[in-house]
C-alpha cells in the first residue's frame, strides 16, 4: 500500500475506514450485550499496539545459513531420488509425477488406481521402503521450497527482515495467526 500514489489510494482507505466504523456500530453492542467489554479493553485492544510493533520490527532470518542448508537439502533430495529410482527399478522415473509414481502402486497392493496423495501413502508407511522414501522426499522438498528457498525472497530490502501480519481475530480457537508469510507454520 505504501507504494501506491496517495491520490489512487485515498478512496480505498476512506472506504476501508467507513466499513470499519459501520462494523463497530453493529458488533460492539453485541460485545456489550454479552458483557465482554473488559476482554476487549484489557486484552484485545492493548494487543493491537504490541502486534503492530512486532510487525514493524520484523523478523530477522539468517539467509546465509539458509543458503548453506539449501545445498544440504538439495544433496539429500538427490540421494532420495536415486534411492527411489533404484527401489522402483526405473532409472528415468519422474518422482514429481503422480502418474509415474502411481504406476509403482500395483507392486504394493495389486490395484491399478493412481493415488499418491499424502494420506493414502501414509497408510503404506513402514510397509514398503519406496513409500517411506517418497514421503521423506516430499518432506524435504517442501521444506526446501516453502521455507529454505522462499523465506529469503521475502526479506524486505530496506529493513533486512521479514514483516508478517499478525491476525487477532481469524482463528476459531482465538490464537494468533500470521499471514504474508505465515511464520507460525515453520518447522523446527
Amino acid at each position: 500500500m505504501d507504494l501506491v500514489n496517495v491520490e489512487r489510494v485515498k478512496e480505498y482507505a476512506a472506504e476501508d475506514a467507513d466499513v470499519t466504523l459501520r462494523l463497530k456500530q453493529v458488533l460492539y453492542p453485541q460485545v456489550e450485550e454479552i458483557g465482554l467489554q473488559h476482554l476487549y479493553f484489557e486484552v484485545e485492544e492493548p494487543m493491537i499496539a504490541v502486534l503492530a510493533d512486532i510487525e514493524m520490527a520484523g523478523v530477522r532470518i539468517d539467509t546465509g545459513a539458509l543458503a548453506v542448508y539449501a545445498v544440504e537439502l538439495n544433496r539429500k533430495l538427490g540421494e532420495l531420488e536415486a534411492a527411489i529410482r533404484t527401489e522402483a527399478g526405473e532409472p528415468n522415473l519422474n518422482i514429481n509425477s503422480a502418474r509415474q509414481l502411481g504406476a509403482e502402486k500395483p507392486k504394493m497392493n495389486r490395484t491399478t488406481q493412481f493415488c499418491t496423495d499424502e494420506d493414502y501413502l501414509q497408510s503404506f508407511a513402514r510397509k514398503h521402503r519406496i513409500v517411506d522414501l517418497i514421503l521423506e522426499y516430499r518432506g524435504v522438498k517442501k521444506l526446501l521450497s516453502t521455507y529454505v528457498e522462499a523465506l529469503p525472497q521475502l526479506v524486505n530490502r530496506t529493513t533486512g527482515r521479514i514483516h508478517t501480519s499478525f491476525n487477532q481475530a481469524v482463528t476459531a480457537t482465538g490464537r494468533l495467526s500470521s499471514t504474508n508469510p505465515n511464520l507460525q507454520n515453520s518447522p523446527v
